[in-house]
C-alpha cells in the first residue's frame, strides 16, 4: 500500500488504468498504434519515458487533400458564359414579344406588356448579380487559399479520427455479444447419468401432484353448458359491451362475437368470478378473398398475447379498438396487394402505387401530360363533437378515400365503397367514370355556350355511367348528316372519335395531347366541327358548280372583324358567272353557320395564289332560308337557294351604289308578308320629270308621262342558263297610245302591256355584280322610244304592223299597194330605214336615214313618208315608163329633187315650199344648155301648162305649183309631152352632156345656198 502510494503521489509518474503514463499522456507514441491497438505494450511496468529514442519523434504529416479541386477561373469562365447564353436568350423572347402598336406609335411605358418585358429583364439582371456576389465570395476566400487548404486537411483528418473510434466501440459491443452467445452452463454429469441409467433421479424434487382423470362425454357437456351459462350471465349483467360487438352468441363454452365485414372474435372465461378477464380462444376474418382462419404461428401468438393483455387491461371495448384497426390494416393491405397486381397486369404502365405509412396512394394516368390525379385510401377517425354512446359506432375509425382530380382535392366523392366487396379495381373505375363524367361535362358546358347546341339545332348528348367508365360516351352531331362519337379509354385516358376518318384521327391526336381535357376538349371538338362542316360545304359547292377561292387568307383578328367575334373558320367560294369583285363566304362557329356576299377591294384573284394586303372591302350576311337549317342536311337545292338570295342582295347592292353616284332618289321596301327569311326587298326609283330626257336620253324632248315618276325593281331569281341575275321592272305610264289590247302581242314578249292599267314590264338578265341601272335605263330609253313611235303612228293613223323595242313596222299607205317601212334600232348603233321590195321611197332611204339620225329626226321621217308618197310614185312611173338613160332622177335631199330627160332633152327642178300654212311641191324647168336642141312642141306645151292649172296643180311663174296629192298628175302630164316628141340625138351627146351636168352642178350648187331647200315639217 505504501509503494503504491509512493507511485500515485509522484508528481512526475502517474497511472492510467494501471498503465504509467506522462503529464496525463500515456506512455505510447502518437500513431505507433493504430486503430487503438494495445496489444504490443508488453508490461505496465515499462519505463517507456527513459527512452530517449521516442522523445524526439513526431507525428507522421496529415495527409493533404488535393482531389475535387477546381480552379477559381474555370468557374468565372463557366459562370461568363452562362450569363452571355442566358442573356440571348433573354432577348429572343422578348424580340418575340413584341408590344402592340396603336396607329403607328409604341402604346406608354405604363401598359402591361412594357411593365413585363422590363419585369423580365429585372429578374434575370437579380439573377446574374446573385451570382457574380458568390463568385466575389469565393474570389475573396481565395486569398487565404494555403490557410483554407490546412483547415480541410484538418477537417478531414478529424473526420477520419472520429469514423475509427465509432468503430471500435462498435466492435467492442458485437465482440460483447459474440461472447454471451458462446457460453454455455457447466454440465451437471452425475445427476444425467442417474436419469439415463435409473431412469429416475433422486436429486429432482417431486411434488406429488396427481393427474386428473379424464372427463367423460357426459361431464364435457355438462361443463360446457355450465361455461355457456356462466358466459350469457356474464355478457348480460357484467360486461360492458361495445355497440360494434353486440351481435354475439355463445356455443360450446365460448361467447363468439361478430361484426360484419370485419372479423369474428371467440372468447372464454378461465374462472366462475365476474371480474375475472376472458381470454383469446380465436380469430377468423369475415373479409371476401380473404383466408378466414389465421394459421398457427407467430402472428396468431402475438394476436393472442395482446388480445389476453387488452382483455385485462380495457375490457372488451380496448380489445375492439384493437382488432378493428387490425381489420382496417389488413383491408388496406389487400388493396394494395390488388393494385399491385393491376399495375403489372392490365394496368401496367398507367398506374402507380405506393404505400405511405398506413395509407395507400393510388395514381391512374400515369404517363399522359397535365397535373396528376391520384386517390388515397386509408383510415379515417372523426370524432363528432358531442357524439354519445349511441353515436359511438359511427365515430369509429373506417376506411375513407380521397381524390385529387388534376392535383386538387375533391370533397364530395362519388364513390360507393360496398363493405362486402374489396376491390380496388371498382374504386378505379368509379373514380375514372367520375372523372370522365366531368370532363365530357365541362365538355357539353362549353359548346352549349354557342346558339347550335345550346337551342338544340344540332344534336348534343352524354351518356354517364357510374361503375363502367367505358359506358360514359359523348355523342355530338357536328352537322345535320355527320356525327360523331367521344369516347375516353379509362386505363389510359386515351380519347378515341368514331367512326374513324381523317379529321376524326387529327381531332383524336389534339384531344390526346391536352394537357387538361376539361379546358381543352370542346374547342378541339368545335374545330372538328368547323372543318367538317366547311368540308361538307365545300363538295356540295363543287357539285354546284361553284369554284373555291384559297387564296384570300385571314388572320383571327380580321376574321372576326369583318364576320363577327365567334367566328372559326371561313371559306370562300366564286360562281364563274359573277362579277370578279364579289365572292360567297361561308362561316361556321359554335353560334351559327352563316353565309356572306363578300366584295374585294382590287381586281379579281386567282383562285390558288395568295392575295396580298387587304383584299376584303365589305362582308354582309346572307339572311338565312330557315333558322333551324342547320338540323336539316345540306342539299343543292339549299345552295341553290342560298346562291339566289346572295345574288339579289348583290344586285341590290351594286343598285342602289350605283343610284347614289348618279344621285337618282330610290329607296328599298322590304316585303310585309314573307315567307321565309331571305325574301328580297323591292327597289323603287324615282325619275324626276326634270330628269327624264336626260336619264332615259329621249329624242327630243318629247318623253312618256310617267305615273309618279316611279320605276320597281325586283329581282325574280337566277337565270338557270346563263347564271345570270334575273329582275323584273314595272313602270306605269298615263300615254293613252298604250291602252292597246294589241301592242303586249305585238312586242314579242320584249315588254309586256297592261292595257287598263297602263303598266308595262320586262325582264333583264344582267351579271351578277354588275348594276342594271345602265340597263334599265337603256330600256326605259327604248320603251320610251317605241312608245312616243307609236303615239305617232296613232296621231298620223298609221298602221303598226310589227312592234319591238329593236325595231317598228308600220304602213303609211295602202293603196294601190301595202307601203310599208321598218325602222330598226340596233344597239351599239344608229338607227335604220328599211322598206318593203317595190316601195317608191327606196331611192330616198338614205336620205331618210340621215334625217331620222338627227335629233328630232323621227317626227320629220314618218309624216314626210305620207306626204311624200305622191311624188315617189310618180317619179317611180316616169322611170318605169322610159327605156334606160332616157331619164335621170337625181334625189339632192328629201324636199328637192332633178329629173332629166336626155332625149327629147329637158331638166325639171321639184321643190317642197311652204305656202300659207301648207307645203306644196314647185316644179321649174331648169334652162338647157346652148347646144342642147329644144323641140318646139315641148316649149309650146310647157309655156300652155306655165298658164293654166289642172287638178291639183296650177302654173305660177317661173313655175308650176302642186299640192301634195296634185304633183303625181301633173309630173304624168309633163312625163307624157316628153314621151310623145319623137327622140332626137344630138351630135357629140357624151361631150355635151359632160358640159351640161357640170354647169348645172355648179348652178346646184349656187342656188342651193341661196335659196331654202330644205323645209322643216311641224
Amino acid at each position: 500500500m505504501a509503494s503504491r502510494k509512493s507511485e500515485n503521489d509522484d508528481p512526475k509518474t502517474s497511472q492510467t488504468n494501471g498503465y504509467p503514463v506522462v503529464n496525463g499522456v500515456g506512455q505510447v507514441a502518437y500513431g505507433s498504434q493504430p486503430n487503438g491497438d494495445l496489444t504490443a505494450i508488453d508490461a505496465p511496468q515499462a519505463n517507456i519515458s527513459t527512452d530517449p529514442g521516442l522523445l524526439g519523434q513526431l507525428p507522421p504529416e496529415i495527409e493533404h487533400i488535393t482531389f475535387g479541386y477546381l480552379p477559381i477561373s474555370a468557374l468565372v469562365s463557366r459562370l461568363v458564359q452562362e450569363t452571355f447564353n442566358g442573356f440571348n436568350d433573354v432577348i429572343n423572347e422578348l424580340s418575340e414579344s413584341s408590344i402592340p402598336q396603336i396607329n403607328g406609335a409604341a402604346p406608354a411605358n405604363t401598359s402591361q406588356a412594357n411593365a413585363n418585358r422590363k419585369l423580365r429583364l429585372m429578374s434575370f439582371s437579380q439573377e446574374r448579380r446573385a451570382q457574380f456576389i458568390k463568385i466575389l465570395v469565393l474570389l475573396q476566400w481565395s486569398r487565404q487559399a494555403e490557410s483554407m487548404s490546412r483547415v480541410i486537411d484538418l477537417k478531414v483528418w478529424l473526420d477520419g479520427q472520429r469514423r475509427l473510434f465509432d468503430d471500435a466501440c462498435n466492435w467492442m459491443g458485437e465482440l460483447k455479444r459474440l461472447i454471451g452467445l458462446e457460453r454455455t452452463p457447466n454440465p451437471d454429469l452425475k445427476t444425467a447419468l442417474e436419469a439415463l441409467s435409473l431412469g429416475k433421479a433422486p436429486r429432482l424434487p417431486d411434488l406429488n401432484y396427481l393427474p386428473p382423470k379424464p372427463l367423460s362425454p357426459q361431464q364435457l357437456l355438462k361443463a360446457l353448458r355450465g361455461i355457456n351459462t356462466q358466459l350469457s350471465i356474464r355478457q348480460h349483467l357484467h360486461e360492458t359491451i361495445p355497440p360494434s360487438l353486440r351481435d354475439f352468441s355463445i356455443a360450446n363454452g365460448r361467447v363468439t362475437f361478430r361484426v360484419p365485414h370485419g372479423f369474428e372474435l371467440d372468447l372464454s372465461i378461465a374462472d366462475d368470478d365476474p371480474s375475472s378477464q376472458l381470454y383469446f380462444i380465436g380469430f377468423r376474418f369475415l373479409l371476401p378473398s380473404t383466408s378466414t382462419e389465421i394459421p398457427q404461428g407467430r402472428l396468431r401468438d402475438d394476436i393472442e398475447g395482446r388480445v389476453n393483455h387488452l382483455l385485462g387491461q380495457g375490457g372488451l371495448e380496448e380489445c375492439y379498438n384493437f382488432l378493428h384497426d387490425f381489420v382496417l390494416s389488413h383491408k388496406i393491405n389487400t388493396f394494395k396487394q390488388q393494385a399491385l397486381r393491376l399495375s403489372q397486369e392490365s394496368w401496367s404502365e398507367h398506374l402507380k402505387v405506393e404505400a405511405v405509412h398506413r395509407s395507400l396512394v393510388i395514381q391512374y394516368w400515369v404517363g399522359r401530360p397535365g397535373a396528376k390525379n391520384w386517390i388515397e385510401i386509408g383510415i379515417r377517425r372523426r370524432k363528432a363533437k358531442g357524439s354519445s354512446w349511441l353515436n359511438k359506432e359511427e365515430d369509429e375509425p373506417h376506411i375513407g378515400l380521397r381524390w385529387f382530380r388534376a392535383g386538387k382535392e375533391i370533397d364530395d366523392v362519388p364513390v360507393t365503397m360496398k363493405p362486402e366487396l374489396l376491390s380496388v379495381e371498382s374504386i378505379l373505375k368509379q373514380i375514372i367514370s367520375a372523372h370522365t363524367n366531368f370532363i365530357f361535362q365541362e365538355t357539353v358546358k362549353k359548346l352549349k355556350e354557342g346558339h347550335l347546341y345550346d337551342k338544340k339545332r344540332l344534336r348534343l348528348k352524354q351518356f354517364r355511367s357510374v361503375a363502367e367508365p367505358v359506358d360514359s360516351y359523348l355523342s355530338i352531331h357536328l352537322t345535320a348528316s355527320q356525327a360523331c362519337t367521344v369516347i375516353q379509354e379509362p386505363v389510359s385516358r386515351r380519347f378515341a372519335l368514331l367512326p374513324p376518318s381523317s379529321l376524326n384521327s387529327r381531332a383524336e391526336r389534339e384531344l390526346n395531347n391536352l394537357s387538361s381535357p376539361e379546358q381543352g376538349a370542346s374547342s378541339r371538338i368545335a374545330q372538328l366541327r368547323v372543318v367538317t362542316a366547311y368540308e361538307e360545304i365545300e363538295h356540295t359547292a363543287r357539285c354546284c358548280g361553284w369554284d373555291v377561292v384559297n387564296s384570300i387568307r385571314l388572320n383571327q383578328d380580321s376574321l372576326r372583324h369583318h364576320f363577327g367575334h365567334d367566328t372559326l373558320k371561313a371559306g370562300f367560294f366564286k360562281k364563274t358567272s359573277w362579277d370578279a369583285q364579289w365572292l360567297l363566304a361561308f362561316t361556321t362557329s359554335l353560334v351559327e353557320d352563316a353565309w356572306w356576299i363578300v366584295e374585294l377591294v382590287r381586281g379579281p384573284l386567282q383562285l390558288d395564289q395568295p392575295a396580298v394586303g387587304p383584299s376584303i372591302r365589305a362582308a354582309f350576311k346572307v339572311p338565312p332560308m330557315d333558322p333551324d337549317a342547320a338540323m336539316r342536311e345540306l342539299s343543292l337545292l339549299e345552295l341553290s337557294r342560298i346562291e339566289r338570295t346572295a345574288a339579289g342582295l348583290i344586285s341590290q347592292f351594286t343598285d342602289c351604289r350605283q343610284l347614289s353616284t348618279q344621285k337618282i332618289p330610290h329607296r328599298l321596301v322590304k316585303p310585309t308578308r314573307s315567307r321565309s327569311c331571305s325574301e328580297q326587298s323591292t327597289l323603287y326609283i324615282h325619275i324626276p320629270q326634270n330628269q327624264t330626257p336626260q336619264l332615259l336620253k329621249s329624242e327630243g324632248s318629247t318623253t312618256v308621262p310617267w305615273t309618279n315618276q316611279v320605276v320597281r325593281l325586283s329581282f325574280i331569281g337566277v337565270d338557270t342558263d346563263s347564271s345570270f341575275a334575273s329582275h323584273l321592272v314595272v313602270a306605269r305610264t298615263d300615254c293613252a297610245a298604250l291602252r292597246s289590247q294589241r301592242l303586249s302581242s305585238m312586242t314579242g314578249g320584249s315588254v309586256s302591256f297592261h292595257p287598263q292599267s297602263g303598266a308595262f314590264a320586262f325582264r333583264l338578265i344582267n351579271p351578277v355584280g354588275q348594276s342594271t341601272i345602265p340597263a334599265i335605263l337603256d330600256r326605259l330609253t327604248r320603251v320610251d322610244r317605241l312608245v312616243i313611235y307609236v303615239m305617232t303612228l296613232q296621231s298620223l293613223k298609221m298602221k303598226a304592223q310589227d312592234l319591238s323595242l329593236d325595231h317598228v313596222e308600220f304602213t303609211y299607205a295602202n293603196k294601190p299597194q301595202d307601203y310599208r317601212a321598218k325602222i330598226s334600232f340596233p344597239r351599239e348603233a344608229p338607227p335604220r330605214l328599211s322598206f318593203n321590195h317595190g316601195n317608191p321611197h327606196l331611192r330616198i332611204r338614205d336620205q331618210l336615214t340621215a334625217v331620222l339620225r338627227t335629233g328630232d329626226g323621227m317626227s320629220h321621217v314618218i309624216p314626210y313618208l305620207q306626204l311624200s308618197l305622191p311624188l315617189m310614185r310618180a317619179l317611180a312611173a316616169i322611170e318605169a315608163g322610159h327605156i334606160a338613160d332616157r331619164v335621170t332622177i337625181l334625189p339632192r335631199s328629201t324636199e328637192w329633187y332633178q329629173i332629166r330627160y336626155r332625149s327629147p332633152p329637158g331638166k325639171f327642178d321639184v321643190r317642197l315650199r311652204r305656202r300659207r300654212e301648207s307645203f306644196m311641191w314647185f316644179i321649174q324647168e331648169m334652162s338647157l344648155l346652148d347646144n342642147e336642141p329644144r323641140d318646139q312642141r315641148i316649149r309650146d306645151r310647157l309655156a300652155g301648162m306655165l298658164k293654166g292649172n289642172g287638178e291639183g296643180w296650177v302654173g305660177v311663174k317661173p313655175g308650176i305649183a302642186a299640192t301634195l296629192a296634185g304633183v303625181e298628175s301633173l309630173l304624168q302630164q309633163i312625163d307624157r309631152i316628153f314621151q310623145h316628141v319623137p327622140t332626137v340625138e344630138p351630135a357629140d351627146t357624151n361631150t355635151q352632156h359632160a358640159i351640161k351636168d357640170q354647169n348645172e352642178n355648179h348652178k346646184g350648187t349656187k342656188r342651193k345656198a341661196e335659196d331654202d331647200a330644205v323645209v322643216i315639217l311641224d
